[in-house]
C-alpha cells in the first residue's frame, strides 16, 4: 500500500512529450506544467511510476476550453512530472485545474469532476489500501506560465492496530504472547463522496460528502492480518494493522477481532473481539490516525488502551512493523 502527503508545489515539469492540437500552440508555445514536492509522511517520496489525473478548463470559454480530462500526469523519477501531448498557455484566459492521486488507471472506482470544480467519486474500494488525495488550483493567469502548484488532501482515514506484551508480564516463564490474526470489520469496504474543490480544505465537509456501501463481516474483513507462525508482540508494541478506511461516523457494530496465544507457537490459540463503539471515539476523521493498541495479559486476556488520535502522518516510535 501507498501513503502519500503532499505540499505546495515548486519544481518545473521537464518537457519532452509529443504535442498535439487539442490546444493549438500560441505564444510561443508556453507549456502548460505540473510539479510536486513531498512533505514528512508514510511514504516520504513519490517513485517512479506514481501518478495523478488532471482536469481543467479556461475562460472565457471557446472551442477548446477543456484543456485536461483526467489526462495522467506521471514521473519517472519522483521528481520531474510528465504528460503526452502537451497542452499551452493562451495569454486571454483563465484557467482552473483539478487533480486526483491515483490516475484512474490505478484507482479502484470511477471519478470525475465537471468545469465548477465538482469531484464525485463512485465505487472506491476502500480494501484495495489506495491513498485517495485531491487537489485544485484555480484562476491561473495564462499570461503567466507558471507551473500548476497543487497541494493535495487526503480524503481518507488512518486505522492502525498494535499489539503489545503487557510488561508485568515480562519474566514470567512460558508466557510467550503472539498474534496469529487480526480481522477489522463491520464497516462499509466501498463508497463514494460528491465535493466541491472549494469545500476540499473542510475536513467536515468532506466526511460528510462519504456514503458507505458493502458493509465488510467476519468471513470479508476490510482487512486481516494472519502468521501461521504467531507474531511476536513486545512491551513497546507490534503494528499489526496499518488501513486507509471511507471517513465515517462509528454507529454501527464495527468489530476488531484478534486471535492470538500466550505460550508459542504451539499453544491453544483464543480469540476475542472488541466493539469500537465501546471505545471513546465516535468517528474516524479525514486525514486523522487512529491508533487501536491491546496488551495481552497474564491471564490469557487482552485489555484494549483507549485509543490515540494523531496526525496522518505522526511516527509510530518505538513499534515494531510486521510485514
Amino acid at each position: 500500500m501507498r501513503y502519500i502527503g503532499l505540499c505546495a508545489v515548486l519544481l518545473f515539469l521537464q518537457t519532452g512529450c509529443s504535442k498535439t492540437d487539442t490546444v493549438p500552440p500560441s505564444d510561443n508555445e508556453r507549456t502548460i506544467g505540473f510539479t510536486t514536492v513531498m512533505t514528512r509522511a508514510a511514504k516520504e517520496d513519490f517513485g517512479a511510476g506514481d501518478a495523478f489525473a488532471v482536469w481543467g478548463w479556461y475562460t472565457p470559454q471557446d472551442a477548446f476550453s477543456q484543456v485536461f480530462d483526467a489526462t495522467r500526469v506521471s514521473t519517472s523519477d519522483g521528481v520531474s512530472w510528465s504528460y503526452e501531448n502537451l497542452r499551452f498557455w493562451k495569454s486571454d484566459k483563465t484557467y482552473d485545474f483539478y487533480g486526483l492521486y491515483p490516475s484512474l488507471d490505478e484507482l479502484p472506482g470511477t471519478a470525475a469532476y465537471n468545469e465548477d470544480g465538482m469531484l464525485t467519486v463512485t465505487g472506491f474500494d476502500a480494501s484495495q489500501q489506495v491513498d485517495l488525495m485531491a487537489a485544485s488550483v484555480s484562476a491561473m493567469n495564462g499570461s503567466l506560465s507558471a507551473p500548476v502548484s497543487f497541494s493535495f488532501t487526503h480524503l481518507l482515514s488512518r486505522i492502525q492496530i498494535v499489539g503489545k506484551r503487557n510488561e508485568a508480564t515480562v519474566g514470567i516463564e512460558g508466557f510467550m504472547p503472539r498474534i496469529h490474526e487480526v480481522k477489522l470489520y463491520g464497516m462499509p469496504g466501498s463508497g463514494g463522496l460528491s465535493i466541491n474543490a472549494a469545500d476540499l480544505s473542510d475536513k467536515t465537509k468532506i466526511l460528510s460528502s462519504w456514503t458507505g456501501s458493502d458493509v465488510t463481516t467476519s468471513d470479508s474483513p476490510l482487512i486481516v492480518f494472519r502468521s501461521d507462525t504467531g507474531a511476536e508482540v513486545t512491551t513497546e508494541g507490534t503494528l499489526l494493522i496499518d488501513v486507509l478506511p471511507l471517513p465515517q461516523y462509528i454507529t454501527r457494530d464495527y468489530y476488531v477481532e484478534v486471535e492470538y496465544s500466550t505460550n508459542g507457537t504451539s499453544g491453544e490459540h483464543k480469540t476475542a473481539t472488541i466493539q469500537l463503539n465501546s471505545l471513546p471515539v465516535t468517528k474516524w476523521e479525514v486525514g486523522r490516525q487512529y491508533r487501536y493498541t491491546f496488551s495481552v495479559l497474564d491471564d490469557d486476556r487482552i485489555l484494549f488502551d483507549i485509543p490515540t488520535v494523531n496526525a496522518w502522518d505522526e511516527a509510530v516510535g518505538g513499534i515494531i512493523i510486521v510485514d
